[in-house]
């Protein structure tokens, strides 16, 4: 298994999980999605009677399996994270970046 992921290989891959999956707000430059916060991506707006947290799950899955199948890497599954409002974009890559398993 390869080594650790650095925090830049975090942060790539936080940016290009939420670009490409069109989480994004649109017209967010390439400079300012650190300081995109969970409640600008607006998951689960409106949310499910259901499942209030179906998209956010969903998500931290991709994330842990995009981790892993790709890079090798393991990392606890971010949903807290993804549920806390004020969490940014940049703030989930160091967490992903301090909290990764070899």
């Amino acid at each position: 298994m390869p080594g650790k992921l650095s925090l830049n290989q975090c942060r790539g891959i936080i940016y290009r999980y939420f670009l490409n999956a069109g989480w994004l707000p649109v017209g967010t430059p390439k400079r300012t999605w650190p300081s995109v916060s969970m409640q600008d991506l607006q998951m689960d707006d409106p949310p499910l009677p259901g499942d209030p947290h179906l998209q956010k799950r969903r998500i931290a899955l991709d994330l842990q399996n995009f981790f892993f199948v790709a890079l090798g890497a393991v990392i606890p599954s971010p949903l807290e994270r993804l549920r806390a409002a004020n969490f940014t974009l940049g703030e989930l890559a160091q967490w992903c970046f301090e909290n990764q398993k070899e």
